[in-house]
């Protein structure tokens, strides 16, 4: 399987910064894809052959984890990487004890979530002429 070669681990806000400008929000500058909380988050990123892929930020909540900024980069999308970090993710929350793991998901990507055994809320939004859907996995 390609993403043998991938391992994922924690890094820095700004390690994220790039992909998301790029995959996210391509047409904004890199300052804008900053959140004010990232300093409070958690953010993890998936090598693959030593290159960073995608990447994603965690914001605890109590017994909530919030996931925010999930992206991979084009030339690696659609290979098992994003469904990788999200099977780490979900796994550690559970060894957390998490009880919910949430997060606004493009309306485009809902399909994916789904996979994972997230479900759409009612609760919709547009930002920047993006439709987002809160998702959320009520953990076992």
């Amino acid at each position: 399987m390609e993403n043998t070669l991938a391992h994922i681990e924690q890094i820095t806000q700004e390690l994220t910064w790039p992909i998301r400008q790029a995959e996210l929000n391509p047409e904004l500058p890199i300052s804008a894809i900053k959140l004010d909380e990232d300093n409070l988050g958690t953010h993890l990123g998936l090598f693959h052959n030593n290159q960073l892929i995608t990447v994603i930020s965690l914001f605890q909540y109590g017994n909530e984890l919030q996931f925010r900024k999930f992206a991979t980069s084009k030339a690696f999308q659609s290979r098992g990487f994003g469904s990788q970090m999200m099977a780490y993710i979900l796994d550690d929350a559970a060894q957390q004890q998490i009880k919910k793991v949430w997060c606004n998901a493009r309306s485009t990507a809902t399909h994916f979530y789904e996979k994972f055994g997230f479900s759409a809320t009612k609760e919709t939004f547009t930002k920047n002429d993006i439709h987002y859907i809160i998702i959320e996995k009520i953990m076992q």
